[in-house]
């Protein structure tokens, strides 16, 4: 009987163990960081998240994502090396849109993002065209930055953290 009381009372103190050291890694695990977030803003209402997750992901996000689930809302998906411009423009047919731009990555010569739109959510993205040109640049515009005064550009330099934009100001 002796040894039974002894080994209940040693199983009890594994069992404490083993549930303390699940707490524990449940602690550390909502801690941990999920990559680096970077918020690039134009002005209050034209911003967007750039979220490098440590798994090699990125998302590019409209507005100041807080959460650190992956988005259901508008999103771009890219990796690392892509470079990308994000156009807003003031005018009516585009509001709410934000017009992406593939400026090449480091890996290849194929686009390296997916878009994806929530149409429930404000913000939605379009891929860059020609029709869109008389949109956002001036008549005759031949410079990247003969862009119309009611349009205002981010290009993203993912890599290195951080945007540019349309007067060449560096955002961080």
């Amino acid at each position: 009987m002796a040894n039974w009381t002894k080994i209940l009372k040693v199983m009890k103190k594994i069992f404490v163990i083993l549930i303390l050291g699940f707490v524990f890694l449940l602690i550390i695990n909502s801690c941990k960081s999920d990559g680096m977030k970077s918020f690039y803003c134009l002005s209050d209402e034209k911003c967007v998240t750039v979220w490098k997750r440590t798994d090699g992901e990125v998302y590019i996000i409209p507005g100041k994502y807080e959460s650190n689930n992956k988005p259901t809302v508008s999103n771009i998906r890219t990796i690392n090396k892509q470079f990308l411009t994000l156009y807003f423009s003031n005018e009516k047919e585009l509001s709410y849109k934000i017009i992406v731009r593939d400026e090449g990555n480091l890996e290849s010569n194929q686009n390296r993002y997916t878009i994806k739109n929530d149409v429930k959510r404000e913000w939605v993205f379009l891929e860059y065209s020609e029709s869109y040109k008389s949109i956002l640049y001036e008549p005759n515009a031949i410079k990247f930055k003969d862009v119309k005064a009611s349009t205002d550009y981010l290009t993203i330099n993912i890599q290195e953290n951080y945007a540019t934009d349309k007067s060449g100001k560096k955002l961080k």
